[in-house]
């Protein structure tokens, strides 16, 4: 019987060492394909809320949820030290079949953005243009939202609810915190980012955090640059234009100039890196 009494104590070590750090939680309706990596891993069934991964690897993984007759949506995680949410949000349907598919899909995605919700304290009640979304993580992840500007409210009890609008940009990932101890609202802009700049006519002078640069072949790229807001202007020959462009966090931001007159002068979009 002795050696029993030493089994006992490392069974209880053992279990007290388990760690839920690599679980994603993807809440989402029943009967979507759930791609984890583009390696599929399971479909959303009612009893699990959508579907729980476990035990994955730490790092950067890309979830893709996919529902027939309707765009994916994928979302970019990063496997730290606590459990990540996915909520999948409303889906877009696919667009009719036209000569050009590829890039007609292409457009229609970069319609839509994905928000990832922080707040101190961290239990809270999120309210995004009307619809009410639970926060019991570190972090929540909405996707699926139109680009263009939301009103984001956050509610908790002993604490005076805290609102901003908040803009989305096509394609990309924003994280926005709600601080009740300040009661403050804020987009958080950090990391690094690139930018991939295009123009018509292809030669122009581009004056952008600091630096003045002229560009000559197709693409202009610039990488290393830190998230946030950034003015940039641009120039031919009798003409210059400035706008504002938005470096995101491990995204790239493509920025399309047109001088011809009667068209848009700056379009911008963004695409995961």
């Amino acid at each position: 019987m002795k050696p029993l009494r030493y089994l006992l104590p490392l069974f209880l070590i053992s279990v007290s060492a388990i760690s839920f750090a690599g679980d994603i939680q993807i809440l989402c309706e029943p009967g979507l394909r759930i791609y984890l990596d583009d390696v599929f891993v399971g479909t959303s069934k009612a009893r699990e809320d959508g579907l729980a991964l476990v035990k994955v690897r730490p790092g950067k993984h890309l979830v893709r949820v996919e529902k027939d007759g309707f765009l994916p949506q994928s979302f970019e995680v990063e496997i730290l030290d606590l459990p990540i949410e996915v909520k999948v949000g409303e889906f877009s349907p696919t667009p009719p079949p036209v000569a050009e598919t590829e890039p007609a899909v292409a457009e229609v995605r970069q319609l839509v953005g994905s928000l990832v919700v922080t707040s101190a304290p961290q239990n809270c009640v999120v309210e995004i243009d009307g619809r009410e979304e639970t926060k019991d993580t570190p972090r929540l992840i909405v996707g699926g939202l139109p680009a263009g500007e939301h009103t984001i409210t956050f509610s908790k009890q002993g604490y005076d609810p805290i609102s901003a609008v908040i803009e989305v940009y096509p394609g990309a990932e924003i994280t926005v915190r709600g601080d009740f101890k300040s009661g403050k609202v804020e987009t958080v802009h950090q990391g690094k980012g690139s930018l991939r700049m295009t123009s018509t006519p292809r030669h122009c002078t581009v004056s952008f955090m600091g630096k003045v640069k002229a560009k000559y072949t197709s693409n202009l790229n610039m990488t290393q640059l830190p998230a946030g807001k950034h003015p940039i202007t641009v120039s031919i020959p009798g003409r210059e234009m400035s706008t504002t462009v938005v470096i995101l966090n491990r995204t790239r931001t493509i920025l399309e100039v047109n001088f011809v007159k009667g068209e848009e002068p700056f379009v911008m979009s963004y695409e995961p890196k």
